[in-house]
């Protein structure tokens, strides 16, 4: 063994590994950043065939920023290997899909962890039944209508727009948690421990349509895919086929077939303006919409495509700037409802979260700064008793 750490706890070489491929670094580069002599050196400390020496240790805890209680908690690395789901570009990289893995699993971990201090709404989704792996079998459109309308009635919805969908989730037990990743491949990922979905938005500078659609893409994945195997999963046809399932159900979820269907009356793009003010939902997606209902033929589908690559839609439309910007607050709330009533400081909260301050904030969206403002010391002056003003 190379070195020792003065701890009673033991390193966790999985810990290094886990937080060397959240922050984006090869083992090579993250070699460089410490100075050490070598890549195989640090690759035996992730292995668990040697201890970093103290000074090692530092740096890396200083290049990664992670505290060190980080690197000693034994985790339960074998969920790791569920399946996460990702709503993302072709292009996207398998380190940054390896990112999102990561912080997705730290937002379940911070929510275990605040749950067992607070009382957080049940899941209120239905227990899927835990099945044998079997074959995919695509699910036929009929069917995913029917899933989505049942899902509303679950939740009491009408069949009209939905106004704050991450509420709406929040409300019914659902974690949803947005981080800024400064990129635009990976919108959001999603994964489910029993019952309870576990959501990460990607790309929070995304509109409220694009990620309201998100959201309800990945409800779909949970209701419609849940027993289905890695092998599956990795196999590129089967993927394809279950993200357009996927966004069939968020089509039927959002804007329901017999309402929408009476209130489109007419096709030209200032009424798919007009619909979007009301339903909250991109003119694209409603475009897709009304295609699949067969609400328009193809040539009219063609047209209103053609307009909207024009008018320079596809990435930004209008009313986006002025639609509700939705964001969680379940984790927010949980930390400081625990804060404000004294259950435990700021410092304590961060430290027995045991990931960064930094991480901690962007994760349950406080504000940046909030584990700063306070440095855990107890006050040393006191007003006089007697006094008055």
């Amino acid at each position: 063994m190379e070195g020792k750490v003065n701890t009673d706890k033991v390193f966790q070489g999985e810990r290094l590994k886990e937080a060397r491929e959240a922050r984006g670094y090869t083992i090579r580069e993250l070699t460089e950043k410490i100075e050490l002599n070598n890549h195989q050196t640090l690759s035996k400390y992730e292995n668990g065939k040697a201890i970093p020496p103290a000074e090692v240790l530092y740096k890396i805890m200083n290049t990664l920023d992670f505290p060190f209680n980080y690197f000693f908690e034994k985790e339960n690395y074998d969920d790791m290997n569920n399946i996460v789901f990702f709503r993302s570009k072709a292009s996207t990289t398998a380190k940054l899909k390896k990112m999102h893995e990561i912080k997705i699993e730290w937002v379940i971990r911070i929510f275990n962890y605040l749950e067992s201090i607070v009382d957080f709404p049940q899941s209120d989704l239905p227990q899927i039944e835990e099945k044998e792996p079997s074959f995919f079998k695509p699910r036929d459109f009929e069917e995913i209508e029917e899933i989505a309308l049942n899902m509303r009635k679950r939740w009491n919805l009408s069949n009209g727009p939905i106004t704050d969908l991450t509420h709406l989730f929040e409300k019914h037990g659902i974690v949803v948690s947005t981080i800024d990743s400064n990129d635009y491949y990976v919108d959001a990922c999603s994964k489910w421990v029993g019952n309870r979905l576990f959501i990460l938005v990607g790309n929070e500078k995304a509109s409220p349509s694009k990620i309201k659609f998100t959201l309800a893409h990945e409800l779909g994945h949970y209701l419609l895919h849940h027993n289905i195997t890695k092998e599956e999963f990795n196999t590129k046809n089967i993927y394809k086929r279950m993200e357009e399932e996927a966004n069939h159900f968020a089509s039927a979820f959002l804007l329901p077939a017999e309402v929408f269907s009476t209130e489109l009356v007419t096709h030209t793009m200032d009424y798919y303006l007009l619909l979007k003010r009301r339903w909250q939902v991109s003119i694209q997606a409603m475009i897709y919409r009304s295609k699949e209902l067969n609400l328009i033929n193809d040539y009219q589908a063609s047209y209103l495509w053609k307009q909207i690559s024009k008018r320079g839609w596809r990435t930004k439309e209008p009313y986006d700037d002025v639609l509700l910007k939705e964001r969680p607050i379940l984790l927010k709330e949980a930390i400081e409802l625990i804060n404000t009533h004294n259950v435990k400081t700021k410092v304590e909260l961060r430290d027995e979260a045991k990931l960064s301050a930094d991480d901690i904030e962007a994760i349950a969206t406080l504000p940046q700064g909030y584990f700063s403002q306070y440095t855990g010391k107890d006050n040393v002056i006191f007003f006089k008793k007697n006094y008055s003003s």
